[in-house]
């Protein structure tokens, strides 16, 4: 893959990303992005069961990108179990829905950003730095 940055962003060498999507082109798509930013690890899990299951194992996350609209369990009742068990990882939500009221809704069950498709490189670049910016520092694993 072609690198279309000059240098990867040193704080993200750091993060550890669960991508929860269940659209392969979209899954590929935010890796590629991911790598092109310098960021170390990215686990990938087609539904919500299958990041629970990443989760809850020796995989430790720093973020998690996650589409609203999957089979199952939606990405917002997976959001919204995270929250309810004490799970405070920051949370990417992506979709397609524009709409106030499910950025309300999103908001409200604790949505850490809102990533609206189609998306930039740019876009999920910015809402990565903000966040990794709001993270303390003992939050972000020590580099390999």
């Amino acid at each position: 893959m072609v690198s279309l940055r000059a240098e990867k962003i040193p704080e993200f060498a750091k993060l550890r990303v669960l991508i929860v999507d269940d659209n392969d082109y979209i899954l590929n798509l935010i890796k590629m992005v991911l790598t092109d930013l310098g960021v170390a690890d990215s686990f990938f899990a087609k539904d919500a069961i299958e990041a629970m299951k990443v989760l809850e194992g020796s995989a430790a996350v720093n973020f998690v990108i996650c589409d609203w609209n999957m089979p199952g369990i939606t990405g917002l009742e997976f959001l919204r179990k995270l929250r309810a068990d004490g799970n405070k990882i920051p949370f990417v939500m992506l979709t397609a829905r524009a709409d106030e009221g499910s950025v309300v809704q999103a908001k409200e069950i604790g949505v850490d950003a809102y990533l609206v498709k189609p998306f930039s490189p740019i876009q999920l670049e910015k809402k990565l730095r903000v966040l990794v910016g709001d993270m303390p520092e003992a939050a972000l694993p020590a580099k390999k």
